[in-house]
């Protein structure tokens, strides 16, 4: 899809090249989950929250305490990162690279905020843990496929974290059977981490340290009720 746009990029006004991975990536992954969907007899509705819940109380009750825990989960994948580069220091080139994925232009928002989340949980928590739940014991399933969701990101920087972050959404999804949680969670993280790139400078440190000491104090709470209203069976 890549290629193809490519070619025809001086068509499509598409100069930037973060425009086009952007829109390469959606519609490669459209044409990926209307097969799939096709195939395993699905539609869109039973992919996103094939829970007997209603949608709007997974939205008012559950996306909320998900949003304030968010910082537990973002705390502790900043910790690993930061032991990793400890043990293995990141090259220049790769510093490079990230930093402008991470730059704040629109394109790379859509795909790293918007695309990413929503694509990502459609396929590692809506088709490939759908699967191994059907197929494995639950936390086999759940680990099984973070690791694999780990792996898709091509580094270890973001192998561990990205495991940390699949185990629990994998645990969203099997309780609520919904991507909803997911994807808020997913998208929670994303921006965090462009907003801390954006920040980052002379004094930044210490003011993104304090932000995110300000948000934990909601977020030890937060986790304790997600344990709670989500300890029954899940669905």
């Amino acid at each position: 899809m890549t290629c193809v746009l490519y070619d025809a990029h001086g068509l499509l006004g598409l100069d930037d090249p973060y425009s086009l991975v952007t829109l390469s990536r959606l519609l490669a992954n459209g044409i990926v989950f209307t097969a799939l969907l096709h195939w395993k007899n699905l539609d869109y509705r039973d992919l996103f929250h094939s829970s007997r819940a209603a949608t709007a109380a997974t939205m008012v009750v559950i996306v909320p305490l998900v949003l304030l825990a968010t910082p537990c989960l973002f705390l502790l994948m900043g910790l690993v990162n930061r032991l990793l580069l400890a043990e293995f220091p990141m090259r220049a080139g790769m510093e490079n690279e990230i930093s402008s994925w991470l730059s704040a232009g629109l394109p790379q928002i859509l795909l790293i905020c918007v695309i990413a989340p929503v694509v990502e949980e459609m396929l590692f928590r809506g088709i490939i843990l759908r699967s191994f739940l059907q197929q494995y014991e639950r936390r086999y399933a759940i680990l099984g496929s973070a690791v694999v969701f780990g792996f898709y990101h091509m580094n270890i920087y973001q192998l561990v974290g990205a495991s940390l972050f699949g185990i629990v959404a994998g645990w969203l999804y099997e309780r609520t059977r919904s991507l909803i949680p997911g994807i808020a969670m997913h998208a929670a993280v994303n921006t965090s981490v462009m907003l801390m790139a954006a920040n980052a400078g002379a004094g930044a440190a210490e003011s993104n340290s304090g932000f995110l000491v300000l948000l934990l104090l909601p977020a030890f709470p937060a986790c304790y009720m997600l344990r709670r209203v989500l300890s029954g069976p899940g669905r």
